[in-house]
């Protein structure tokens, strides 16, 4: 395991929960979520922090049993999605609940979601997970990470969604394409029903050249630099902002 630096993890994932909210994919509720390589430790933005203003110093580490390990503040009750998924997924180092709306949408009309956009082709299977409450205690925290198995993301009913990636920026990326993908599946339905899929070797070369860490980082600078001129992110170091500018 590298030597992760805190403070940058921090000031991360406050972007990635600001820059979600400020698109509309996280509201008042939501979280984000990074476990530290190879530890049984997370960070995850506490439960009292607002998602419009949340900053590096909202962002508290906690044990795969949510106890808190740093900051002054518990966790979001629905810790359990992440702990849960930590646990089974060695990979996954990002986890982000969010509450899209035409993902959700498409789930309470019992649409399966389909590839249909090309950066949004990373879509295979969704499972859904069928109790709609908050994901509050272990026992549906591991209900939900069997049910995700090894995907990219699972829809809760009526709910929301969770999505995982091997890095914030990855999980971000993934959150905002899985959206747009939902997005336009809906607007093409609502001109006809039997849509077109991608499929074949088509959407085989398409997954392999829409989706590579360059785009990822790309999408990523995209809509920080778009936070940063429309004003989303000021104060995002919050107390920690000495340290992050030594």
């Amino acid at each position: 395991m590298g030597i992760v630096d805190k403070n940058v993890v921090k000031l991360d994932v406050a972007k990635a929960v600001r820059m979600l909210e400020k698109i509309g994919l996280l509201d008042m509720n939501g979280h984000v979520s990074y476990r530290i390589a190879g530890t049984d430790q997370f960070f995850i933005n506490s439960r009292k922090a607002s998602r419009a203003s949340v900053t590096a110093a909202d962002i508290v580490m906690c044990d795969m049993d949510g106890r808190l390990l740093e900051g002054d503040s518990e966790p979001p009750s629905e810790y359990h999605i992440h702990t849960e998924i930590f646990k089974r997924r060695s990979e996954v180092l990002c986890v982000i609940h969010n509450h899209p709306h035409y993902q959700t949408v498409l789930g309470i009309a019992d649409v399966a979601m389909k590839p249909v956009f090309g950066i949004g082709s990373f879509v295979k299977n969704v499972p859904v997970y069928e109790k709609s409450s908050l994901v509050n205690t272990a026992e549906m925290g591991a209900e939900l990470a069997e049910l995700l198995g090894d995907e990219v993301t699972i829809q809760l009913r009526h709910h929301g969604t969770v999505t995982v990636g091997e890095s914030v920026k990855a999980a971000f990326a993934k959150s905002i394409f899985l959206e747009e993908n939902a997005k336009k599946q809906y607007d093409a339905m609502l001109l006809r029903h039997d849509i077109r899929v991608l499929n074949g070797e088509n959407l085989v070369r398409t997954r392999d050249t829409a989706w590579q860490p360059s785009i990822i980082q790309k999408v990523w600078t995209y809509h920080e630099e778009k936070a940063l001129k429309e004003g989303a992110l000021i104060g995002i170091e919050g107390d920690l902002q000495e340290e992050l500018l030594q």
